[in-house]
């Protein structure tokens, strides 16, 4: 790559083949889009984006949480083009995937050639870890797309040492801190891109100072971008979030089992999602690129291994959506394998053995995400309390409800966050007046008090049960309908609070 080149020259077959890549990805991604039930996390950011675009005072609801607001805001959009609320919020994760899987066909073209990005498109758009956040709405999507993006500016300040690409890169950093803290690893990291430039021998040089001042100013203005948070009374918030998510850097070390566990946790979960031939590959690819570019090997795998064990020595609640950002760096090492074959035959065979298995996934991500094979730490997205499997379908009836009676209808839910009251409201907002939502918890007797205060002003009195596990028969109740999860103890029911007798 000549220094002053920021794009690849495509000559129309090859850009054929990137249109085609692309088209694939929206045809696969937009496939039974809503199949899988709504999830805790898309409920709330769901709702918080609704309230959001209806009140602009609201813009930084997410806060309240914890949350940086970007994701939030780019939902919003989506929100007013599509009807389907859910369907919104998963669609503005497919666009983001774009960035993704452009972004690392774009670095691999920067490691090697275009013959590398192509492949490491191909393998972004089939990898089922990527796939299915891609798919969903929260945060993640865009997050890998941002840390790609990052990944790739500090590759051209790197080679260009440009106050263009400075500002580029620190806006890009800015907006990828706005999405979740996890960008925070990479930011740091921006100056690990001077591996492929620097000479070792004549380190503090004034290309080195040049260099230096354009990563502060690139690290200054994400800062000055990041900060826009302070508009809120809530950014402190982010703080304390974490704090729940972290354990204090003195106690790192406390608990060794707490370590391994993580460490452990993150292969098998690349093993179960981004599959096993393909992380084999990526290292076989690993070894390849050392033995041609040592300083590209060294930089991926900073970028591989820093945030991750950064991650790993911190989790307190450890999930796979937490280290997602893992899986590109390892697509691109394999995708660095298969460009680097000499023969088709065996660059064919290669394909093959880690394709198979992951279309298969992508097969049953799409057609059966219940029965999908989710670790045993995301059987929530199907069952438990955070599977919200009955909150659309019980929305709809109560709207429709609504309408039928032409009177008002009050349903009290078990829960104040999250699936329940938020799942509810996202799906009603703003289909019908006379229902009223309120959220309970805990609650220890059924019927609750609450509901029975409510039921002997209003008759249409209702009570979703969800995280407690709850028989059809209760005195009190009488249950409208039920909808069972993947395994049927867990059930969301919707009852009708009866009248007391006196």
């Amino acid at each position: 790559m000549n220094p002053m080149q920021w794009l690849p020259k495509l000559k129309k077959w090859e850009w054929l083949v990137v249109l085609t890549l692309v088209t694939g990805y929206f045809v696969l991604a937009t496939l039974n889009l809503t199949r899988l039930p709504i999830f805790v996390d898309e409920a709330l950011y769901l709702r918080w984006a609704q309230i959001a675009w209806h009140d602009a005072s609201w813009r930084f609801i997410s806060l309240t949480d914890g949350k940086q607001p970007l994701y939030i805001w780019f939902v919003i959009p989506f929100l007013k083009l599509i009807q389907d609320p859910l369907m919104a919020g998963r669609m503005a994760s497919v666009v983001a995937g774009v960035g993704t899987i452009l972004g690392l066909g774009y670095l691999g073209w920067l490691v090697k050639d275009k013959r590398t990005g192509f492949y490491a498109m191909l393998l972004a758009i089939l990898s089922p870890y990527l796939f299915f956040y891609y798919r969903f709405g929260v945060m993640e999507s865009l997050l890998v797309a941002s840390i790609i993006w990052v990944s790739n500016f500090s590759v051209l300040l790197a080679r260009t040492r440009r106050l263009d690409i400075a500002l580029l890169l620190g806006m890009l950093t800015g907006l990828a801190l706005l999405v979740k803290s996890s960008a925070l690893f990479f930011c740091i990291l921006i100056p690990a891109a001077y591996l492929l430039e620097v000479d070792f021998k004549k380190l503090w040089t004034k290309q080195t100072f040049t260099y230096l001042l354009l990563v502060s100013i690139a690290w200054f203005l994400a800062l000055v971008i990041y900060n826009i948070q302070r508009l809120s009374p809530w950014m402190h918030m982010i703080g304390q979030k974490n704090a729940f998510f972290t354990v204090p850097y003195d106690q790192i070390f406390a608990e060794l089992g707490r370590l391994t566990n993580n460490w452990a946790d993150v292969w098998r979960w690349q093993s179960a999602y981004t599959t096993a031939p393909t992380v084999l590959v990526a290292f076989v690819g690993a070894y390849m690129l050392g033995r041609q570019n040592r300083r590209w090997l060294l930089l991926i795998l900073i970028w591989l291994f820093l945030p991750m064990l950064g991650t790993i020595a911190v989790a307190r609640l450890f999930a796979p959506r937490y280290i997602i950002y893992v899986t590109p760096y390892l697509l691109l090492l394999a995708a660095y394998l298969l460009a680097s074959l000499k023969t088709w035959d065996l660059r064919l065979r290669i394909f093959l053995l880690i394709v198979l298995l992951p279309g298969y996934l992508l097969i049953r991500l799409i057609t059966d995400p219940i029965s999908y094979p989710y670790t045993s730490v995301d059987e929530g997205y199907v069952n438990g309390w955070a599977a919200g499997n009955g909150t659309r379908q019980i929305a709809d009836w109560a709207v429709n409800r609504v309408e039928q009676i032409h009177a008002p209808v009050t349903i009290f839910t078990e829960g104040t966050f999250g699936i329940l009251p938020h799942g509810l409201e996202l799906f009603a907002d703003g289909r019908v007046e006379g229902l009223t939502i309120r959220g309970l918890y805990p609650i220890d007797k059924l019927p609750p008090p609450e509901a029975l205060v409510s039921v002997k002003t209003n008759p249409e009195t209702y009570l979703i049960m969800n995280n407690t596990p709850t028989s059809d028969q209760v005195d009190g109740l009488e249950l409208i309908v039920s909808y069972p999860k993947r395994e049927a103890a867990y059930t969301m029911r919707l009852f009708r609070v009866l009248p007391p007798i006196n």
